[in-house]
């Protein structure tokens, strides 16, 4: 006769819900047949088998009935069409040898055409919890699910968006498809946890798509309007992910200004809240005050449980902001030069960010020499490190750093700038500085705002405009260009 697994296991809990002992005959003899039937019945029912057996493994024969489940699921691989079933693989996908999920990989690539849209975005979901970062896999479901993007819900776009992001792929492409079909969605949805969602992974992607972020901020001025006010955790969602994109548009300045006012001070996120404001020029000196008092920055710098560098550089622009682009704030501040810990923090830099610094420093060295002509790798105490400080005057011309810099407005220097002298802050900007499509970050932004109001023209080298491959001649050519371009710019300023 036919073995119903499904009927065994209905009869195995009940066996266990009327305290049957697992050592018994009964209980035995039902799981040997089932065992024995793994080889046989349909794939389906061995994975709903999988999550059955895998908490119950007390006794010699659930063991052997376990193993039997995960080696027939092993040996039966090319019989899984089924997209759920790939989705409920995956999720235990630490069960298996690095071999089966590698074949399970390749066969969700194979029936890639056949699985449909939310399956696809399942699977996808599911990769990006478990941090399965399989490059080729996730081009082609990308591939799939923006060609049929139209038939994804906001949800199954939401979590393809938190896929990505876990996984780190930044593909512009995917991103601003999934996004131009989210468009369409936002206004009819009632969920502010999956606009949350979509915001974060936005934000730590760093790809601002400008009408999705609108409609989303349109979406909750609404609500304002029909007064249902907005929660906590849609205040700081919001800011957060607004600062981290540079996004501060006009036609929404309103409700950035009622979130800047109804702001309460929870511990965990206040910190990154005030940074966000200040980032969006939207801080308040009540807020500045809140953060630079003693009682909450010294608690931030010397409890260790709290402290981190970067919530120790965000104190820093806020620090700074409150200094250098707040001069009405009478409230009080931090002497960075005179605290030994703030004064010697040290940034620990991407590879990547190290590589392209180098190949930018390698030729910049050629035009200005280090150390009489050049600083490197200055911390200029605002909360961020300027990877070279230079003067020179109007043309180009090398003026000695040493003598002439105030590292920042920090200190005296040993001689006054002469007229038409700049000081000059040499700034690399790597992928990670700035936003998938091209623009800065809001905190390089904020950073360059920041030593500006210092007194310091910034020069700025990003990662897109750079090639680290062509020769050295060529890269002290493309650096004293664009020196001469900034400088040119500066001189029409000042005449």
């Amino acid at each position: 006769s036919k073995v119903e697994p499904m009927a065994i296991i209905s009869s195995l809990k009940a066996l266990g819900e009327l305290g049957i002992n697992n050592e018994s005959f009964s209980v035995k003899n039902l799981e040997s047949t089932l065992t024995w039937s793994t080889r046989s019945c349909p794939i389906k029912e061995v994975v709903m088998l999988l999550s059955f057996t895998l908490n119950r493994r007390n006794t010699e024969s659930q063991n052997i009935l376990y193993n039997e489940v995960v080696k027939s699921l092993e040996r039966r691989w090319v019989e899984l069409k089924d997209g759920k079933l790939f989705v409920s693989l995956l999720h235990y996908v630490e069960l298996f040898s690095p071999q089966f999920v590698a074949k399970l990989e390749d066969r969700i690539a194979d029936l890639m055409e056949e699985i449909s849209p939310g399956d696809l975005a399942l699977i996808l979901a599911e990769l990006g919890r478990k941090r399965r970062r399989n490059v080729p896999l996730l081009k082609s479901l990308t591939f799939y699910l923006t060609k049929h993007r139209n038939m994804l819900d906001i949800k199954q776009i939401s979590d393809s968006l938190f896929a990505l992001n876990q996984l780190s792929y930044k593909d512009h492409d995917t991103l601003e498809r999934l996004c131009s079909q989210l468009e369409n969605h936002i206004q009819d949805t009632e969920s502010s946890p999956v606009l949350r969602s979509i915001l974060t992974s936005l934000g730590q992607l760093k790809y601002l798509h400008t009408p999705v972020v609108d409609r989303i901020m349109a979406w909750y001025q609404a609500r304002l309007d029909n007064n249902i006010p907005m929660t906590m955790k849609d205040m700081t969602t919001l800011l957060i992910t607004c600062a981290t994109l540079n996004h501060n548009p006009v036609q929404h300045s309103s409700l950035l200004e009622h979130i800047s006012q109804h702001l309460a001070q929870p511990d965990q996120v206040w910190l990154d809240t005030v940074w966000s404001l200040t980032l969006l020029g939207r801080v308040t000196p009540l807020h500045l005050e809140s953060v630079l008092s003693p009682a909450f920055h010294t608690s931030l710098l010397y409890n260790t449980s709290n402290k981190t560098v970067g919530s120790t550089l965000k104190l820093l622009n806020i620090n700074a902001a409150a200094k250098l682009l707040y001069p009405a704030y009478q409230g009080p501040t931090i002497k960075v030069a005179e605290d030994a810990l703030l004064k010697d923090i040290k940034v620990s830099p991407s590879l990547a960010k190290v590589q392209l610094t180098q190949s930018v420093m390698e030729a910049f060295s050629t035009l200005f020499p280090p150390p009489r002509l050049l600083r490197t790798n200055v911390n200029t105490l605002l909360g961020c490190v300027a990877e070279g400080e230079f003067v020179c005057d109007t043309s180009g011309k090398p003026l000695l750093v040493q003598d002439l810099s105030d590292n920042f407005g920090s200190a005296e220097p040993v001689k006054p700038l002469p007229p038409n002298a700049h000081r000059m802050a040499l700034v690399t900007a790597s992928f990670q500085d700035c936003l998938i499509g091209g623009g800065l970050t809001g905190l390089t932004a904020l950073n360059i705002r920041l030593m500006e109001a210092a007194g310091y023209t910034v020069f700025l080298v990003r990662w897109s405009d750079w090639q680290p491959a062509s020769k050295l001649v060529a890269r002290v050519k493309m650096l004293d260009g664009r020196l001469k371009q900034v400088l040119g710019v500066e001189a029409e300023r000042l005449t």
